[in-house]
């Protein structure tokens, strides 16, 4: 049983038999539709997964990871290959049965939003700020949950493929660049936050483009 159906059963009293029937009648889709979301082989649109939101009592990013599936990302140092973030089509590769929880591969990436906006508490955002997904190698995400641009995070750029990743958290890591909120509604980084600046996340990794 993967994450969908685990989830159906839940919303449905903790029967998961006529729950594809029960979502397909209250979305307004065919059966055949639900199916193939259960199955993975399609995954529901951004209208559909916020009413799923709606219905299951859950936020938007919640639910888009009940379709999650594992992505497997070489090790560079195995390969003896050094592979760009943004090279993701020419490493990317799915495990044909990886979608199922039963199955023994474990994913090593993380599906991560790249977000127009920075959400103040995330995961409470506007799903029209979703620019794109991205599957990330776990290993680079380093526990970050959205991806802006370098630019909003507040460093001096205007390269559009200058990018961050953020880790969410109200607190200060030793170490760590902070992403803050200053008292004029502005973002910033810094590693001394200010008393009234709010702390919106750590930066696990800026990505700056080579051209």
């Amino acid at each position: 049983m993967n994450k969908f159906e685990k989830q159906l059963e839940k919303w449905n009293n903790g029967v998961l038999r006529g729950a594809q029937a029960k979502l397909a009648k209250l979305l307004k889709v065919s059966t055949a539709t639900t199916a193939l979301w259960a199955t993975g082989k399609r995954n529901p649109s951004k209208g559909y997964v916020a009413q799923m939101a709606e219905l299951f009592d859950m936020d938007v990013y919640s639910v888009v990871k009940l379709f999650e599936r594992p992505v497997f990302y070489p090790d560079p140092s195995a390969t003896g290959q050094s592979l760009s973030l943004r090279e993701k089509d020419t490493y990317l590769s799915y495990i044909p049965n990886a979608f199922e929880e039963e199955s023994p591969a474990k994913s090593n990436s993380v599906r991560i939003a790249f977000l127009a906006n920075i959400p103040l508490k995330f995961p409470l955002y506007d799903e029209d700020d979703v620019i794109e997904w991205w599957s990330v190698p776990r290993r680079y995400a380093l526990g970050a949950k959205y991806i802006v641009s370098s630019a909003q995070a507040g460093f001096d750029t205007t390269d559009p493929d200058d990018i961050c990743l953020i880790k969410p958290t109200n607190k200060p890591e030793t170490g760590k660049v902070l992403l803050v909120k200053n008292k004029n509604g502005s973002f910033q980084t810094t590693r001394n936050r200010e008393a009234d600046q709010q702390i919106i996340g750590v930066i696990t990794r800026r990505i700056q483009s080579v051209k």
